[in-house]
């Protein structure tokens, strides 16, 4: 019966982990002063701008993640960035995508 429900657990699991990571868009980890792109493509102007934020505070950790929710990406960051940090970075992208959404309308 325990094997039997482990087993369930486990393949739910497996199952939400491939769900979730088919609505990545790109993974980028911040470990002190430096970036790494994970999976996908990330715009370059979010890359500079995490770059340049992860360089002056030199003791950043964490995770961004560009997720798809219909025709828009989403940013997620993780908990271990402080919060001053993760709102910087999510100003930073409405900003860019709501000129990116003005240019594209004319």
């Amino acid at each position: 019966m325990f094997s039997t429900l482990a087993a369930i657990s486990a393949l739910l699991f497996a199952l939400l982990y491939l769900l979730r990571r088919r609505q990545e868009s790109f993974c980028i980890t911040i470990r002190d002063a430096h970036l790494r792109v994970i999976r996908g493509k990330p715009p370059s102007n979010l890359l500079t701008h995490c770059h340049q934020m992860a360089t002056d505070a030199r003791s950043l950790k964490g995770t961004i993640r560009g997720m798809r929710r219909g025709s828009q990406v989403i940013l997620m960051c993780s908990r271990s960035i402080p919060a001053s940090y993760r709102q910087d970075i999510h100003l930073f992208w409405q900003k860019q995508t709501y000129s990116h959404s003005k240019k594209s309308a004319k």
